[in-house]
């Protein structure tokens, strides 16, 4: 385990197996195995629950789990049970969505929990169309957009509407 790494641990997709548990035809009694398909191979869900676990008390980062688990809890649109909810937090661990700065949560999650993380990315400063109001995009997300659109999500309201640069200058201490 000491080798592992959560590069490792990283969901692809979800996979599920049937098996038989006994008899034939008829009398056949089937089974179903539900896994995780990862650098590591097809691993059945519990066990990989257990693995990426083990990974974040063994790395020190059960606050950054914790706080994960606090954002997701309270951003919970899709009204998961604690256990769904928990497993997508174990996924987006071992993803590291808290450092990926194309991740729409970047900015907030970052602002509440890191924001010493926050401090050392370039932002830029835009005006969506939706809202009116200045905010902040990662430069990171904010040239992930469609250049013949110039769509991306409103930092106020969420939603997909037309940004206009401001400028590319974040004054220090402005955004914190």
């Amino acid at each position: 385990m000491s080798e592992l790494t959560f590069a490792d641990l990283r969901v692809h997709f979800g996979t599920g197996r049937a098996y038989t548990i006994s008899g034939k035809g008829r009398d056949r009694v089937m089974g179903y195995r539900v896994g995780m398909q990862c650098n590591l191979g097809d691993i059945e869900v519990s066990e990989w629950i257990a693995k990426v676990k083990e990974l974040i008390v063994q790395t020190g980062e059960q606050e950054l789990y914790e706080q994960l688990h606090t954002h997701m809890k309270e951003h919970n649109y899709t009204k998961a049970t604690k256990s769904e909810l928990e497993q997508q937090v174990l996924e987006l661990h071992a993803a590291r969505i808290f450092d990926n700065q194309l991740w729409v949560d970047f900015i907030p999650f970052n602002k509440r929990f890191r924001p010493e993380v926050l401090r050392t990315v370039k932002l830029v400063s835009v005006i969506p169309e939706c809202c009116k109001k200045a905010g902040f995009l990662t430069e990171a997300r904010y040239r992930e957009r469609d250049p013949n659109c110039d769509e991306n999500f409103c930092p106020h309201c969420g939603r997909w509407t037309k940004i206009s640069l401001v400028d590319n200058q974040l004054p220090k201490g402005e955004l914190l």
